[in-house]
């Protein structure tokens, strides 16, 4: 009940951008096209420029951050607008409208406050880093960031280096949490490493772990990922004595 209420009153406070789901629904009404398990995270602090919806092409599995723009439109002719020019015969008051399609494919991450401008096109397989504008095309598998964003390594690059970073960054979590609260930290805090510690069984009886695991619509995959490669420890308190103890 309390549940409703809350959903309710955020629904009219917020109305379409109350949640990821009822802005997807609106802008697809407009007439943006937006593929399947797409996720705006936070819809009261994204804009999705709708003068020109139908100039805009959203595929499968995107996700939008905080804070993310895409813009169909650049108002900036207005100046132009009160300009005098010899072209024009001194007279100013011409109106040159700028548009553009923006088209994002399959399997994209639009990190915090990327703005991504008319024109662009960005291909599957993507990541867009935080911060970035995104003023030109960004080629299928790639990571991408910077203002202009360009090109920073391969998508199988960056895989590579998640998965060498698992380990080193797991255990600075460990011994941060252990100096800041004078403990040892709780299995929950590491649902994004917990490959290195729980079989599959284990890790889908844990509500924060199964919800790693369901995140894409892909935890068959999760599941044949961890079943074909070994975890690096047997048990959660191996996991934990390497962190907080070994000194590599």
């Amino acid at each position: 009940m309390k549940h409703n209420i809350k959903y309710i009153m955020k629904k009219f406070l917020y109305q379409e951008r109350a949640t990821s789901s009822s802005y997807i629904q609106y802008l697809r009404k407009k007439g943006v096209q937006i593929g399947e398990d797409c996720i705006i995270y936070s819809p009261r602090n994204c804009f999705i420029d709708t003068q020109y919806p139908w100039m805009i092409t959203i595929g499968n599995h995107v996700r939008l951050t905080h804070g993310v723009i895409i813009l169909t439109h650049d108002f900036s002719w207005s100046v132009l607008k009160k300009l005098p020019t010899k072209l024009q015969g001194n007279v100013p008051g011409a109106i040159f409208g700028s548009s553009g399609n923006v088209n994002i494919g399959n399997n994209v991450f639009i990190g915090m406050n990327t703005i991504i401008t008319k024109g662009v096109s960005i291909g599957d397989n993507v990541i867009i880093g935080a911060g970035s504008v995104v003023t030109k095309d960004c080629a299928a598998n790639g990571v991408y960031g910077g203002n202009p964003a360009h090109f920073i390594m391969r998508i199988t690059e960056f895989y590579e280096k998640r998965k060498n970073k698992q380990l080193e960054e797991a255990r600075n979590l460990a011994r941060c949490y252990q100096k800041r609260y004078g403990k040892n930290p709780p299995k929950e805090i590491f649902n994004e490493y917990f490959m290195l510690f729980d079989s599959f069984d284990s890790a889908s009886e844990n509500a924060n772990f199964k919800m790693q695991i369901e995140l894409c619509n892909n935890g068959q995959d999760t599941k044949k990922y961890m079943e074909q490669n070994c975890r690096r420890f047997s048990t959660y308190d191996e996991f934990l004595s390497f962190c907080l103890n070994n000194e590599e």
